[in-house]
This record gives C-alpha cells, sequence and structure tokens, in this order.
C-alpha cells in the first residue's frame, strides 16, 4: 500500500515508559542516544499502541499515546503540575493535534468543550527534578484512549461512570453523570481517593 505525504510508521519510546519520556533540547533535558530519535526524526502527532502496566493482562486493551509537545504559556506554574502529580488532562492548541497546554483557555476552542486531548503522561511523581523551562516546550506523550490507572481525577462532580470534560484552570476537570455538549476525556472507571483514579480514556480524534 502506498504512502502519500510525511509518514513515520517507526515511533520509538526507549524508555519503555511515557510517564518518564520527556525531551526539551532547548532546556538540556533529554539527551539523544543512537536509535532514540524522540524530538529528531520522530514527528509530533504520531501515535504509539502499547499495553504499559495499565491492565494486568498485558494483552489486554491496548494503549493509545500520542507524541505531542507541551506549549502552555506562563499560565501554567509548576506548582500545578506538582500539585496533579499524576497523568493529567491537557488541551489541543490548534487543530493540527501536535501541541498541547495545561490551560483550559489556551485551548483551540477558547474554553469550550472541543480541544480535549487527553492525559499527559510526564508527572512530577515520575519524574521529581523537571523543572517549569524543562516542561514547558517539551516533547511527550498524551494518552489518547485505553485503560489509565491512576490519573488525576475530577475535581467536581466525580462519580463512578461518569463522563470526565475539562474544567478552568490547569490540568484541570469535572465530571458529569449526565450528558455534556462536549468531548470527554474519558469515563472514570473508580472513585476519586488521594485526587487519583482510574480512566477508561476516550479522547482520540480518530
Amino acid at each position: 500500500m502506498a504512502q502519500f505525504g510525511p509518514s513515520n510508521q517507526l515511533i520509538q519510546m526507549d524508555s519503555g515508559n511515557p510517564l518518564t519520556t520527556l525531551y526539551n533540547p532547548a532546556a538540556g533535558l533529554g539527551a539523544i542516544a543512537v536509535y532514540q530519535g524522540i524530538g529528531e526524526n520522530q514527528v509530533l502527532g504520531q501515535r504509539f499502541f502499547a499495553s504499559y502496566s495499565t491492565a494486568t493482562n498485558p494483552s489486554g486493551a491496548p494503549t493509545i499515546l500520542v507524541l505531542a509537545q507541551m506549549l502552555s504559556t506562563s499560565a501554567m506554574t509548576l506548582a500545578q503540575w506538582q500539585t496533579a502529580n499524576a497523568p493529567a488532562p491537557v488541551y489541543w492548541t490548534d487543530q493540527t493535534y501536535t501541541t498541547i497546554t495545561a490551560v483550559k483557555s489556551e485551548g483551540w476552542s477558547g474554553g469550550g468543550f472541543q480541544d480535549t486531548a487527553g492525559y499527559w503522561m510526564p508527572n512530577f511523581a515520575s519524574l521529581p527534578n523537571v523543572t517549569l523551562a524543562q516542561l514547558l516546550g517539551g516533547q511527550g506523550f498524551v494518552q489518547v484512549a485505553g485503560p489509565l490507572l491512576g490519573a488525576y481525577g475530577p475535581t467536581s462532580g466525580a462519580t463512578v461512570n461518569a463522563s470526565i470534560y475539562g474544567a478552568s484552570g490547569s490540568f484541570q476537570s469535572q465530571a458529569s453523570a449526565t450528558f455534556f455538549n462536549g468531548r470527554a476525556f474519558g469515563i472514570q472507571i473508580t472513585a476519586v481517593s488521594s485526587g487519583l483514579c482510574n480512566v477508561l480514556v476516550t479522547s482520540d480524534i480518530i
């Protein structure tokens, strides 16, 4: 089958863990090793399909991740990322679906509910030494589909089987058990405990 236009089917994740994959050469983060390629020959927007400790059956439901760049402005602080302390909700900044922001008002729909991206996997618990300069402009993975254990939970309306949507602020979400006019991050599948819950992520654009 022919491929027309730019295409790279060989995206790779050398660490094997999207929670610790963050690359930002401008801020001195992520030395490029042979065959690593993140940020050099790999293309923003590519998808990575895997199961990576989100289910007890390693051959079970796949996780789908998208390589994206964090382009939040100074409205996002390091403290907000540290508070989330887990994979947390982010938004597409435009309709190329390659860049993200933690701040809802910076999404391409301007505070609406159509720019839902997914869960930004690099997090403070996994990368405690990352600085704000390294985080802003950094490239990492966003989970857009599949089961996610230990996501940063909704701060309002949280209940099992509720749909999770965006909320104002950075890395924030809310839940609703009734119809919501917008694209959801996913379905909350466990109660929120210590700020975290399990989510069946459903935010992929395809």
